[in-house]
């Protein structure tokens, strides 16, 4: 495989990861964890299961694409070790994304040989969940700097002192995207009527500690993405290069693009499409994000499709 074919190969790799984290919250929001029973990694105990519980195909769906996908990272690792030295950061993302698929297997089954699925509300799933959520926030990074990384025609140099002060601009998104995890795991298993019953179970001491945390997501989303947002759009204007530029508008368009659908779906009390579109929109966000920090530091290596030329002089 060549290094263009590896790099359109990622690409395809990061798509087909958000589609099965997608699937994956299909699973929860329908209730369908338990579909295949408490076994694993088969379903019911077989390789196709006969069954006509439509919960039961829900999760074997996903079981399905999973193991491709499992196979497909393999084979994206196998290859990058062959196109690529040790040092170069393409190969090195290709192993983490094998390295994140493994934990998210693992903890995909913890969920399930576990119990923590369907009603379950114990702080054990929340916990549980976060460490999902962290861990498929990872997953998407890794292949998304994989396919930045393999867009570059040399090695990246080692970051300097400046675009050091970036990198801790993705747990913004880690800890908004977590608290986002619990509210739409309290909003499917603990639903309202409206929006104004939902914000006096928020508050009441009585609730369930699920229902009082939910309220914690729209806050920081609001104040932290909203900070973000500014903050790219005042990058933008100050850009150095062409390429921090637009990466800094589409990331703050990317933001307001996902908090106005947030309130949407708060609004509209999470109808389950919205809560598809709205994980969507986080990973997107997440991975606009790790290809700013990244291409931060890049800015002066020339790329493939993208000459990172000088806009101020």
């Amino acid at each position: 495989m060549t290094k263009p074919t590896f790099k359109k190969f990622a690409f395809g790799l990061l798509f087909y990861t958000i589609l099965v984290i997608l699937w994956g919250a299909w699973v929860r929001i329908s209730h369908s964890g338990d579909g295949c029973g408490d076994t694993w990694p088969l379903c019911h105990g077989q390789l196709i299961p006969e069954a006509e519980r439509g919960k039961t195909w829900v999760e074997y769906g996903h079981r399905l694409m999973s193991g491709i996908y499992g196979l497909v990272v393999i084979y994206f690792w196998w290859v990058a070790r062959k196109i690529y030295p040790k040092t170069h950061f393409a190969r090195k993302m290709a192993f983490a994304t094998l390295i994140f698929t493994i934990t998210e297997a693992l903890l995909g089954a913890k969920l399930v040989l576990f119990g923590l699925v369907t009603t379950n509300d114990t702080p054990y799933r929340a916990f549980v969940m976060a460490l999902h959520q962290l861990n498929s926030f990872m997953l998407t990074g890794s292949a998304a700097l994989a396919f930045s990384a393999a867009t570059l025609q040399s090695e990246l140099q080692a970051p300097s002192k400046e675009d050091k002060r970036y990198r801790y601009l993705p747990w913004a998104i880690v800890i908004i995207g977590i608290t986002g995890a619990w509210a739409s795991l309290s909003n499917s298993l603990f639903p309202t009527e409206n929006l104004w019953d939902g914000l006096l179970a928020d508050f009441d001491s009585n609730s369930h500690f699920l229902v009082r945390l939910r309220g914690l997501h729209p806050v920081l989303a609001l104040l932290g993405g909203g900070s973000l947002a500014l903050f790219f759009w005042i990058k933008a204007q100050t850009a150095e290069s062409l390429l921090v530029e637009r990466r800094s508008y589409q990331m703050s368009l990317a933001l307001i693009t996902a908090i106005v659908f947030g309130i949407l779906t708060l609004l509209l009390h999470a109808p389950v499409w919205m809560k598809i579109v709205h994980l969507a929109l986080a990973h997107s966000v997440w991975v606009i994000l790790l290809q700013w920090v990244f291409f931060v530091r890049a800015e002066t290596v020339h790329l493939d499709n993208l000459e990172a030329s000088p806009v101020k002089s």
